[in-house]
């Protein structure tokens, strides 16, 4: 008998993931990754009933030392994710950062990885419910291979998916089963040559990139769609806006964007964990101001890499030392 095979993808990515690192954490215990393996009946592979993470931990050469950033903002929308689904996390905020550090640590990361917190419904249970079905935690580690995604710039185009409503699939809770339309707008974008796609909500407004949120810039004035327009509240977000207002002393605008602003606007980027920041030079064909990464979008990239690396000292909040947190510094 011939195995499936997929079609090779279009496009090979700049860097991205390495191998999986051996030991996961699963419901109160570090095991091997091939111990954590869930059912073929699985609740969560039947209909995506669950929600997940991303954190980024980053290197520091000079520090001997590895940085979770943001760590507890992402446990804390786990929280609430969670909530959406009825469910609540097993660990508290404080506890989940600790456990997340010790993964680290036990698997010997001493290089930029990436997190996966996974909460889902785990056992066999068939029926189409939430509410009592058996639970599963668990949180596994990927190596960070390079840049995940061309720093340089992307070229992006307006998909034919659009981005589920609240009210079909909350867009605010991070869902497993909520990143089949994404997954599929990126692959129409790739087949058709380019590098990634944005989406639009059901209103027609611009909502946010596969797995990215949007900012972009009109003369003065920066702009993002407003957490009404079915985004996800992103972490990474929420820091760029920061940022910037630090960097012009404006607030960024929260508003519906329409989709012929992105032909028309001065700089564009998206933002996410895994990436930080990404420069988009062109929308549909169209160059995003002169058709390069504008001067604000490099400063925002450079400012993450520097904070996610203490490089400096501005927004130490904003990590957690892994090795030295054993000693119980932060």
């Amino acid at each position: 008998m011939t195995a499936h095979t997929t079609s090779p993808p279009a496009a090979s990515p700049v860097g991205g993931f390495g191998s999986p690192s051996p030991l996961v954490f699963v419901d109160g215990a570090y095991l091997p990754a091939e111990d954590a393996r869930v059912s073929t009946h699985a609740n969560v592979l039947s209909y995506g009933t669950g929600t997940f993470e991303g954190i980024r931990a980053s290197w520091n050469d000079d520090h001997d030392e590895l940085y979770l950033l943001e760590a507890t903002a992402h446990y804390e929308r786990m929280a609430r994710s969670a909530r959406v689904l009825g469910l609540e996390l097993p660990y508290g905020t404080e506890e989940l950062v600790a456990i997340s550090a010790e993964l680290l640590r036990r698997n010997g990361i001493r290089s930029d990885a990436y997190l996966r917190p996974l909460y889902v419904l785990a056992s066999d249970e068939l029926p189409v419910r939430v509410e009592g079905v058996p639970t599963r935690f668990q949180i596994a580690v990927t190596p960070i291979v390079g840049d995940y995604i061309d720093l340089t710039g992307v070229r992006c185009t307006v998909s034919s998916w659009r981005r589920a409503p609240d009210n079909v699939l909350p867009g605010r809770a991070k869902l497993c089963g909520s990143y089949v339309g994404p997954a599929l707008a990126k692959s129409e974008a790739v087949a058709r040559g380019y590098d990634e796609a944005l989406m639009l909500n059901s209103a027609g407004h611009v909502a946010e990139g596969t797995t990215s949120n949007l900012f972009m810039r009109r003369g003065d004035e920066w702009l993002t769609p407003a957490v009404t327009d079915d985004i996800l509240e992103g972490i990474t977000r929420a820091q760029v806006m920061e940022l910037l207002v630090e960097r012009t002393g404006r607030p960024v605008t929260e508003r519906s964007i329409q989709r012929s602003e992105l032909y028309v606007c001065d700089e564009l980027l998206l933002c996410g964990t895994a990436a930080l920041v990404v420069p988009v030079v062109s929308v549909d064909g169209r160059p995003v101001g002169g058709g390069r990464a504008g001067q604000v979008t490099r400063w925002l990239l450079d400012e993450l890499r520097a904070i996610a690396r203490r490089l400096d000292d501005r927004h130490h909040d904003w990590t957690t030392q892994v090795y030295t947190s054993a000693k119980g510094d932060r």
